[in-house]
């Protein structure tokens, strides 16, 4: 994550590739062109961030940053917005935090933490305050830029390199069971699936999770970000790549991206605010966060690649109760299949005899019965009518038929 390369004299360089903008090597043609998507983030978050780097959400939606220029792991509740105060934050000397990167959870949420000066810090759940770790290991010389457990293995991205070490690593620095060595230089890394992501200069690459030493990587995508900006690397459950760059845009490649393949889609530009991008998260429900180095904050946007929502299918199981002399008559129903992608918020019964409306009633979207008196109804046929209503509209009518003796 580019901005952040610690100096001797305690100063941030801003990575090894110069000016941002200027430079920017021209990828070679793709293989289909991009989305290029600019949208507006559903909410941005302020609140004791300084320099935020890697980001990462727990089970119950909390979102955990790196805050290098405060050197803090700030925790937000999942439904923070604006300058609101962090649910927790771990910082002060007892921590050993310095310069921190990354951020990730094994199994049993205990958080590790890359630290700038290549440690790895681990704290038990829930910690908060000027807290010391309970654990710590060493990764040899130079910056511990980027970690992700999987399988119980830790993984931690070095300059030209990751390691990977056991549950109980120890030391400093702690022995490794697997390096791969032989990367240009990067600041990210994302385990998914038999997959390891990371970016390698220009390239994003893919490694077999048991590759060692100087491994062939099984795909590598050639200029996939401008520069040597990658500065977070994620998946989400389909197993598309997502990468932020430090010159403000997120990039999407298909999970067998490779050689000159371009990116599905790329988010960026002025509406999105997006600038200075360092770690990203994709969140349940396929909605984005990705932080913001210089301004201090995090950004949340929606999915994109939710399909437009569209109108519900056609209720199912539709079904009259009760006799044909029954005073009350039951129309219960279940929801449609699908609810279009968007929330049902109402459903519509109608009740006929040939053209004669003689119920016409609306209910929420989470009622699935409606009780009709005997009085309301004609003597003979009677059709009831019920069909979902969500964002779009209706969706097509189910109807039933009833006979009714007075």
């Amino acid at each position: 994550m580019t901005p952040l390369a610690r100096t001797s004299s305690r100063t941030l360089a801003l990575g090894t590739t110069g000016a941002l903008v200027a430079g920017l090597i021209a990828a070679a043609a793709p293989a289909h062109a991009a989305v290029n998507v600019d949208v507006p983030p559903t909410k941005t978050i302020s609140g004791e961030l300084s320099g935020p780097i890697g980001i990462e959400d727990d089970a119950a939606g909390n979102i955990y940053l790196a805050s290098q220029l405060n050197n803090a792991i700030v925790v937000h509740r999942k439904n923070a917005s604006g300058a609101s105060a962090p649910l927790r934050r771990i910082s002060g000397p007892a921590t050993q935090l310095s310069f921190p990167r990354d951020v990730a959870f094994d199994t049993n949420r205990f958080l590790y933490v890359a630290n700038g000066n290549g440690l790895v810090l681990v704290f038990p759940p829930n910690a908060n305050g000027n807290v010391a770790p309970i654990r710590t290991f060493g990764t040899g010389a130079g910056t511990s830029y980027a970690i992700d457990i999987a399988g119980g293995e830790i993984y931690v991205r070095k300059a030209t390199s990751y390691h990977v070490y056991s549950p109980a690593a120890a030391g400093s620095p702690a022995p490794t069971e697997r390096t791969v060595s032989g990367l240009g230089f990067g600041q990210a890394l994302k385990v998914f699936g038999t997959k390891v992501w990371v970016p390698s200069g220009t390239q994003l690459r893919a490694y077999s999770r048991s590759a060692d030493g100087a491994a062939t990587p099984i795909q590598a995508v050639n200029n996939a970000l401008p520069a040597a900006e990658i500065n977070g690397v994620d998946a989400d459950p389909s197993g598309r790549v997502f990468v932020s760059a430090f010159n403000g845009t997120v990039r999407v490649f298909s999970p067998s991206a490779d050689g000159n393949d371009g990116p599905l889609k790329v988010l960026g530009g002025p509406a999105s605010g997006l600038n200075s991008s360092t770690g990203i998260e994709v969140l349940s429900g396929g909605a984005i966060a990705v932080a913001n180095y210089f301004d201090s904050r995090y950004s949340v946007f929606p999915d994109l690649f939710k399909k437009p929502a569209t109108k519900p299918g056609k209720v199912r199981a539709l079904k009259v109760g009760g006799k044909q002399k029954s005073k009350v008559r039951k129309v219960s129903w279940k929801a449609p299949a699908s609810n279009g992608g968007a929330k049902i918020t109402s459903y519509r019964i109608v009740v006929k005899k040939g053209s004669k409306v003689l119920v016409k009633r609306t209910v929420s979207g989470s009622k699935r019965a409606l009780v009709v008196k005997r009085s309301k109804l004609r003597n003979g046929v009677n059709t009831v009518y019920v069909h979902a209503k969500n964002s779009k509209g209706y969706g097509k009518v189910a109807k039933k038929s009833f006979r009714v003796r007075k």
